[in-house]
This record gives C-alpha cells, sequence and structure tokens, in this order.
C-alpha cells in the first residue's frame, strides 16, 4: 500500500507539473521571445538569412570583436560598456539572403541590406531607433552590391563583409576591431572627423590599435546620451 501510494502521488505530481507547463505555454503569446537581458548594456545580435548555413564562427567571431572594442573603451576612457551572456543574440530572419540583398529600402542601396535586418529586429525584439534602453548592434549575412553600414542613434548596423571579417574569413583582425571601435563611436553620439586625424573617427581606425580618442571625443561620449552606459 505504501509504495502504491508513493508512485501514486509520483504521478499525481507529473501530470499536475506537465499540465501547468501545457497551460503557461498556451497562455504566452504567438513570437514570445526570451525575457531581455539588463537595461544599459549594449545587445548584440547576428541575423542569419534563414538559407545561410548556422556556423559558429559568426557568433564567436562577433563576439570577440566587440569584446575587443569593450577593452579598447576601457582603455581610452577609464570605463567602459557592459555586454550580456552570450554576447550575441542569433538570430533566424525570416528571409533568404537574396530577400534582405535586393529589396529596397531607402534610395541608397548601400543601405538595403542593414535597413532590412534593422526594421526585422525592431519587430521581433521588440526595439527602438533610437533605444535608450540599450544600444544595439546588428550584424547580417547579407550584402549585395554596393552594400555597407553604419552607426548613429544608438545602433550599430553591419553587413556581411564585417559579419565575415568577425568570423575570421575577411582579413587581418584589426580591421574589424578598429571598424567596431569607430561605429560604436557613432552610436556614441561621435560624428566622423573631417580628416585622418589619428583617431578612430577618422580613417585611422584602420591603424587600430594605433588610434586613439582625442579628448574632446572623449568628452563627448561621456557626457552624451549613452554616456551611462560607461562604468
Amino acid at each position: 500500500m505504501a509504495n502504491y501510494e508513493k508512485f501514486s502521488r509520483g504521478r499525481i505530481r507529473t501530470v499536475l507539473l506537465t499540465v501547468i507547463g501545457l497551460l503557461l505555454a498556451l497562455t504566452l503569446p504567438a513570437g514570445a521571445v526570451a525575457a531581455a537581458p539588463p537595461e544599459k548594456t549594449v545587445r548584440v545580435y547576428w541575423l542569419r538569412p534563414h538559407d545561410v548555413q548556422y556556423d559558429q564562427r559568426y557568433p564567436d567571431g562577433i563576439a570577440k570583436v566587440v569584446q575587443e572594442a569593450q577593452r579598447y573603451y576601457e582603455r581610452e576612457l577609464g570605463k567602459t560598456f557592459k555586454l550580456n551572456s552570450p554576447v550575441v543574440e542569433v538570430v533566424t530572419g525570416d528571409h533568404n539572403r537574396s530577400w534582405y540583398e535586393n529589396t529596397p529600402n531607402g534610395g541608397d542601396r548601400y543601405w538595403w541590406a542593414v535597413f532590412n535586418m534593422q526594421q526585422e529586429l525592431l519587430r521581433k525584439m521588440n526595439l527602438r531607433d533610437p533605444d535608450r534602453r540599450w544600444l544595439n548592434v546588428g550584424e547580417i549575412s547579407a550584402e549585395g552590391p554596393g552594400a555597407g553600414g553604419g552607426g548613429g542613434n544608438g545602433w550599430v548596423i553591419l553587413s556581411g563583409h564585417d559579419a565575415d571579417g568577425a568570423a575570421g574569413i575577411n582579413g587581418p583582425m584589426n580591421r574589424w576591431y578598429g571598424g567596431m571601435v569607430h561605429e560604436l563611436g557613432h552610436a556614441f553620439g561621435l560624428p566622423d572627423s573631417s580628416f585622418t586625424d589619428g583617431t578612430p573617427m577618422s580613417a585611422s581606425f584602420y591603424n587600430y590599435p594605433n588610434t586613439h580618442f582625442n579628448e574632446q571625443q572623449k568628452n563627448a561620449i561621456r557626457n552624451g546620451p549613452y554616456g551611462g552606459f560607461l562604468s
């Protein structure tokens, strides 16, 4: 009798937990995503078009590039931004690579792939542009003729050659480290330098790590809209 009672209670507990789990699943809205990471952090995304094979080199490489930029900001400013764990949120795209590359989004084809990515991230991840909760970095494995990317208003949006570079299959890593430092500078509110002045907001970012913010740029980051993200 004791064994039967123990068995019965175990079965009842299992059934109840199963029913509770099903009820919770039924109450979640369609397309619900995992809980968002802490605010005042840098969120990083790799958007993989659904016809692009998953490759761990991409989230790993993008994470390393952003972590290197994090260390650079610490060296330059004495404080830096926070990342999350995992560093990179992998997002499977709604479309194939060709759609992101060839669907018009604005008058300049340079922006089509990254604008298409950004709009999908805004919708899927409940983000804003600008978004004062997080500074957002998105990279997509799509490009198209003449495509590129950039940064500003708390966002960095980069196309396929940056993603490939981060994955280690498109030239020396210092090029991509410097590029991320540059675009994050825009996301923090800095403009491009007007000439090659030794700072990463000019073409001097190609000389990474031999490039440094000047005092005006440092103060602009600290006092800018995302300066409170630094600690």
